[in-house]
């Protein structure tokens, strides 16, 4: 059975990089590091990005290059915390993703649609595909485009006054 991977997935992950950059560019530095959502902050949003596209695009090649492979749950926080990435600059890390995200857009579109159809098995999702995780991945970004922007307007929205009204019932 041979699996594709729809171009959507290419053209949400390979515009989640410009997109980040061009929302980081006005965004004043307050603003990229107030924890807002659990304690994570727009940056916090970019590095889990940046510190899960090895995850991401390393299953998928774990899938593609391995005989039914194990893929085991990681824990994102605490990945987060021991990276190192939150230390750094939005600079620094938006050209690291965009670098390491590129590599895995040429990777993916390299494979077949046999080796996309090759399978693992994930320790809390059960078997998926490399071509599931590919649909993931982008899913992912958008999960995380939406989180970072809904951070801004809820800092946007202390300062709406009765335009709030256009948007919630106050």
């Amino acid at each position: 059975m041979a699996a594709e991977v729809d171009e959507t997935v290419f053209a949400i992950v390979g515009a989640t990089p410009v997109i980040l950059r061009a929302f980081f560019a006005g965004l004043p530095p307050e603003v990229r590091t107030a924890a807002v959502d659990d304690g994570w902050s727009p940056l916090h949003v970019l590095a889990h990005l940046l510190d899960t596209e090895d995850v991401i695009v390393g299953r998928m090649r774990r899938i593609v290059e391995e005989e039914r492979p194990f893929i085991a749950s990681i824990d994102a926080p605490a990945r987060l915390a021991q990276s190192g990435y939150l230390e750094r600059d939005a600079e620094s890390l938006l050209a690291a993703f965009a670098a390491r995200r590129a590599a895995g857009i040429a990777w993916l579109r390299a494979m077949s649609p046999a080796q996309l159809a090759r399978l693992g098995d994930h320790d809390e999702a059960g078997v998926i595909s490399a071509s599931d995780h590919a649909h993931q991945w982008a899913f992912h970004d958008l999960m995380h485009l939406k989180q970072a922007a809904t951070m801004v307007q809820t800092r946007l929205e202390q300062g709406m006054g009765n335009t709030r009204r256009f948007y919630f019932d106050v």
